[in-house]
């Protein structure tokens, strides 16, 4: 990736500077976020590439999270992992942690972006998400406000959509 597409990757970030999480949850495989700003407007950033909520102790929760089921859905005398159905909204430990997470908490603090569109979004609370470029091609993540263009964040770029 260009020092050009680093910048404007950091320069449409930014505008999630002191912005809260709305929502938090995930559309099949790919995380789904949304952010609001005091005068309502809505940002959207979805990840398709490797992702962690982090703290400087311990993995709060990451992405390949969706696959394992929560405890209660384990430990049933039932349960049988060639029937475990993941992509079941509230089966899996991703969903139950995006749940129970206090989203006023999570408000950006700060914004980064690596050499290879990695992207790590600090929160006030010190809790951190990192976005890791893992693939060669194709998309990794995009960033949009409401109905706008996309930025969408490739290892070997930014594309406008």
């Amino acid at each position: 990736m260009n020092q050009k597409d680093k910048a404007v990757i950091l320069k449409q970030m930014e505008n999630l500077k002191g912005k809260t999480i709305c929502t938090a949850g995930r559309l099949a495989a790919t995380g789904n976020f949304s952010f609001l700003s005091a005068d309502k407007k809505e940002y959207w950033l979805r990840i398709s590439t490797g992702f962690r909520f982090r703290t400087d102790q311990e993995v709060l929760i990451a992405n390949l999270d969706m696959f394992e089921p929560t405890e209660a859905i384990e430990t049933s005398p039932d349960f049988d992992w060639d029937t475990y159905n993941w992509d079941v909204q509230g089966c899996n430990l991703y969903d139950q942690w995006m749940a129970q997470v206090d989203k006023k908490s999570l408000i950006v603090s700060d914004v980064n972006v690596g050499d290879f569109g990695d992207l790590t979004i600090i929160f006030s609370d010190n809790t951190v998400l990192e976005v890791f470029i893992n693939a060669s091609g194709g998309e990794c993540w995009r960033f949009f406000e409401g109905r706008g263009d996309h930025l969408v964040v490739t290892a070997a770029g930014v594309n406008a959509q």
